[in-house]
This record gives C-alpha cells, structure tokens and sequence, in this order.
C-alpha cells in the first residue's frame, strides 16, 4: 500500500489539508465552508484509487486546533477511501 503525504497549510489565514498524489495537489478547506471545492477534492481521490491502493498520512501534526481537526478528517477519510476501494473492487471497477 502507498502512503500519500499531507500537510495542514494556511494561505491567507485559511487552512487547508493538502494532499500530495504526486500527480498532483489536492487541497481541502477545514476553516471555511466550501462544498463545492471539498466535492471537487473527493472526486480526485476517487479518481486516485483507481492507481492503487493508497492511505494519507498527515505529517507534522501540531497541538493546535487546525491539525487536530486534520488528524481527525485524514483518519476518517482513510476509512472511506478503503470502504469506496472495496466497492469499486466489488464492481469489478478496480483489480485487488
């Protein structure tokens, strides 16, 4: 299984999870509320499992409020990343 690395960063005092697939950046809000650009990030990752099995870690997590909130989002996004792999798995979508 690959390990894909992210990163809480701040850009103009708003913070995202940043992923890096190597292809590209994938950038999720966590400071404000933005559906569409969080629907975007997902369909990316989804598009990702389709390359291989992956899961993100989240590096450098700090004690403040934003990489707490990080941790927790990387951890249950790693579960539904597992959960749609197995679905796609069952739909013959992806090979094991």
């Amino acid at each position: 299984m690959e390990t894909v690395k992210a990163t809480v960063v701040e850009l103009e005092e708003k913070h995202f999870i940043k992923i890096e697939t190597g292809d590209e950046e994938i950038n999720i809000p966590i400071s404000e509320d933005k559906p569409n650009e969080v629907k975007s990030a997902f369909n990316k990752l989804i598009a990702r499992i389709k390359e291989g099995e992956f899961e993100i870690k989240l590096e450098d997590i700090g004690q403040d409020l934003f990489s707490q909130v990080a941790n927790e989002y990387v951890t249950q996004l790693n579960r539904e990343i597992q959960e749609v792999r197995g679905e796609m798995i069952g739909y013959g979508l992806v090979e094991e």
